[in-house]
Parts: structure tokens; C-alpha cells; sequence
């Protein structure tokens, strides 16, 4: 008696165990369920909330998003930093469009652009720029303007375009060495398992829990609304880790572009104005020294107190760039060396 007592005692505790296991495993796909629902749900009322303030073009089986406005010849095009979009040019496009046409595209993957095939290397984003600036009916001559990694970007488009590209302005841009030289790993500053998981995380509606990518306060209302929409979803989190794979690459290229020869080049970057900062951030410095150096015909130019967004997210902080770009067009259409500051 006592024997079989104890066997239906386990027999019990097991039945339990097995109860409790399923009802964590039900109560998990449950809260995945919920999450999935959740992010679909969201996305579609962002989708509703926040259209593309620009046209969407097909690229070769994907689209590629481009907002332009004003009118006149050489066309500038604004390339935004790593995970930016056309909403980052709010203070500085409109004021552009007074004097030329300026146009702000979102890269594959970003924005209101669609995902494009990889590895998203600088090359790749150079064909798709082209086609893009093809099928929209956009022609040349153009100005590029890069910020971070976008100035990168635009380095590798001129260098496969010289007769296209009259001008360029380079804000805060990254250096194919900078990595390298600064002792830092090469990648888009995100931890590696992060990147890994982020897609899978973003899927089930946690991004939108987690703020996983600060918003800038010093742009508009709309435009911080478009981001925080944007950095919430899969698409965020599976460009980010798909330009970290490829970022070897992408200064690989860069490398290659060792000179843009005499046109109008104006590298703005931001300063520090503490004395200890200033010497700290002295490598830093002399890499943006360098990318003037790209060109015979170049300024550089330092905007004391900004930071690397705030030359393009603060209004105060953007008037330096918004004046190299016109000082960049006057060289052009006067045919003479950039005014120095």
C-alpha cells in the first residue's frame, strides 16, 4: 500500500509539472500573439498618421522614397546620417528651396523607403541613388550634402559620377579611418547581439516599449513624431543590422575616393567650446581636416557648440550649413573659388 501511495504521488506531481509547463508555454505565445497583433496594428495607424512627404519609386522591385522642392539647376541632394531620414532636413531643406532645387531621399531601409537587397554597402546605395534619381526624372548637375555616414555615401556617388557632381558639402562626416585611428570598432555603434535580435525583438512590438533610439527635441513636433514611428519598427531595427554587416565595405569603398579634384567642397563639423573637450576631440578634428583636403577648391568651417545631430536637427546649429550650401552654389554658378570665412 505504501509503495503504490507513493507512485500515485508522483505520478500527481508530474501531472502538475506538465500542467505548469503548458500553462507558461500558453501564456508566452499568448503574450507573443498579443505583440505581434500589437505591432501590426501600430504600424498600420503610423502608416495612416505620418504619409511620405515626398513620392515612392521603384528602384528595381523595391521603391526608394525622394521629397523635393524649388526650382533651378544644380540640384542638391541632401543624404542624412545613419538611421536619419528626410525629416532631419526640416530646417535646412525649405531654405535651399529658395534659391535651387533640393531634394532629401530616404536610403533603402529607411524612412518611407522599402528594404533592399543586400549587402548595403556604399556601392549598392550609389545604384540605387542613380536609378532613383533616373526614374524620378531628377537630372543633373548636382550638389551632394552628407551628414555622418551620408557624407561617406556622397563621396562614393562623386567619385563614380565626376561629371555630374559640381559641388559638395560634408557635414560632420564620417572618415573611412576614423574607426581605425580612434581605436573603436567599425560598426553603426549598436551592440552586436542587439543588432542580432532586434528584428525578432521589433516584430513583437518591443521596440515601441523600449525607445530603442533617441529622438532629437530640437526638431518640429511632426518630424520628431516620424522618427520615434519610424525607429519603433522591424524595418529599423533589420536596416541597422544590415549596415553593420556591411560596414567593412562601406569604408572599404570610401578608401577608394581619394580626390574629388577642384569642385566647391565645404566640410562643416561641429567644436567644442570647453577646453579639455577641445583637446580631447584633437583626432577627431584633424580627420575633418583631412576630408577638406579631398578637393583644391575647399573651406572648413566649425560650428562652436553643436553636436553631430544638432548640425541638422537645431535650427540655431543648421545656419552654418544652410550658408555653405549657398556658398557652394554661388562658386558654381560664378565659376569662382568658395569666400573663405
Amino acid at each position: 500500500m505504501g509503495s503504490g501511495s507513493e507512485q500515485n504521488s508522483r505520478r500527481g506531481c508530474g501531472f502538475w509539472i506538465v500542467r505548469a509547463l503548458l500553462a507558461i508555454v500558453v501564456l508566452i505565445v499568448g503574450v507573443l500573439a498579443l505583440g505581434y497583433g500589437y505591432e501590426a496594428l501600430a504600424e498600420s495607424n503610423d502608416s495612416r498618421a505620418y504619409p511620405p512627404p515626398g513620392q515612392l519609386f521603384d528602384v528595381g522591385g523595391y521603391r526608394l522614397h525622394i521629397s523635393c522642392m524649388g526650382e533651378g539647376s544644380p540640384t542638391v541632394i541632401l543624404d542624412a546620417l545613419q538611421p536619419g531620414t528626410v525629416s532631419n532636413w526640416v530646417w535646412i531643406q525649405p531654405e535651399i528651396a529658395r534659391s535651387t532645387r533640393v531634394c532629401a531621399y530616404d536610403r533603402a531601409g529607411l524612412g518611407w523607403s522599402d528594404v533592399g537587397p543586400e549587402p548595403r554597402d556604399a556601392q549598392q546605395n550609389t545604384r540605387e541613388l542613380e536609378t532613383l534619381l533616373q526614374n524620378a526624372g531628377i537630372e543633373g548637375p548636382y550638389v551632394l550634402v552628407g551628414h555622418s555616414l551620408g557624407g561617406l555615401y556622397a563621396r562614393v556617388f562623386a567619385g563614380q559620377h565626376p561629371d555630374e557632381v559640381q559641388g559638395m558639402v560634408l557635414i560632420d562626416s564620417s572618415h573611412p579611418d576614423g574607426w581605425q585611428r580612434e581605436g573603436i570598432p567599425e560598426g553603426v555603434g549598436m551592440n552586436k547581439d542587439q543588432l542580432a535580435m532586434g528584428p525578432i525583438a521589433a516584430r513583437f512590438g518591443m521596440l515601441r516599449v523600449m525607445s530603442f533610439f533617441p529622438i532629437d527635441a530640437d526638431l518640429p513636433a511632426q518630424q520628431q513624431a516620424e522618427l520615434k514611428a519610424f525607429y519603433a519598427t522591424p524595418k529599423f531595427a533589420e536596416i541597422s543590422r544590415q549596415v553593420d554587416l556591411a560596414f567593412p565595405s562601406i569604408l572599404a569603398q570610401g578608401r577608394e575616393v581619394t580626390t574629388l579634384g577642384d569642385i566647391p567642397l565645404v566640410v562643416v563639423t561641429r567644436g567644442d567650446v570647453d577646453a579639455a573637450a577641445v583637446e580631447s576631440h584633437a583626432l577627431a578634428r584633424e580627420l575633418q581636416i583631412e576630408l577638406s583636403q579631398l578637393s583644391s577648391n575647399s573651406d572648413y568651417r566649425v560650428v562652436y557648440g553643436a553636436t553631430h545631430t544638432s548640425l541638422v536637427n537645431n535650427p540655431d546649429h543648421a545656419q552654418p550649413v544652410i550658408t555653405a550650401i549657398h556658398d557652394v552654389l554661388e562658386s558654381i554658378r560664378s565659376g569662382t573659388s568658395l569666400t573663405i570665412d
